[in-house]
């Protein structure tokens, strides 16, 4: 988005300006998933919301701030889906496969935004697009995916833990889901679905991270 002192608005301005804005990135979620990346145009987002595609400048520099905030706002539910999916959990083992579980279903049945999320964000200028605003914002989302089972593994591991270490297991773990996620999206874009259902592939993604909870790095 185009960067506001929210002081210098009233607040009145403010909230037209927030809900303009939610508009339009709700549009863009639309398109996406109709259309995919490839098919995304702001065209079509200013068609989505009833406006001239020169209104969305007005709030959003380009079509890649656009779609930024479309990948947060995806990255954002899928982190809160995680933390409350974890919160209740008591041990490690159960925390691990809380994530598992929470992360895969908060894209299932929603490819075209996992893509958009996780493998086209890289592609655009991160130089010019992550300036410290927009990493400030994605920072916290790791704790909210990792914080929980880090805290649980640590604490089963017992005296002397590190949880350092438990944060790399958790940060793994996250990546084994986004992992089945990226296979998954490949293959079914191709037209070449995976022979295993998903819930089998999940079940041993599941049975082997928590399997993995007790193991500790031996110390040198």
């Amino acid at each position: 988005m185009l960067e506001v002192n929210p002081h210098q608005l009233s607040p009145r301005i403010a909230r037209r300006r927030e809900f303009a804005c939610g508009e339009f990135v709700d549009a863009a979620r639309t398109i996406v998933e109709t259309y995919g990346f490839q098919g995304f145009s702001l065209e079509l987002v200013a068609r989505e919301v009833g406006l001239r595609k020169q209104a969305i400048y007005h709030y959003f520099d380009s079509k890649e701030s656009v779609l930024f905030e479309v990948v947060y706002a995806e990255l954002s539910r899928a982190a809160k889906a995680v933390a409350a999916a974890v919160a209740p959990t008591t041990n490690g083992a159960d925390a691990v496969e809380a994530l598992l579980r929470s992360y895969f279903a908060a894209f299932q049945g929603h490819t075209r935004l996992f893509q958009l999320s996780h493998t086209v964000l890289p592609t655009f200028d991160l130089t010019r697009l992550m300036d410290s605003g927009r990493l400030g914002r994605l920072r916290p989302l790791n704790d909210l995916l990792l914080a929980g089972v880090t805290e649980r593994v640590t604490r089963d591991r017992g005296p002397g833990a590190s949880p350092d270490e438990a944060r790399r297991f958790a940060f793994t773990a996250y990546m084994s889901v986004v992992g089945l996620l990226t296979m998954k999206a490949l293959v079914e874009s191709a037209g070449d679905p995976l022979r295993h259902e998903d819930e089998a592939l999940l079940t041993t993604l599941v049975a082997t991270h928590r399997s993995a909870v007790q193991t500790r790095s031996p110390k040198p």
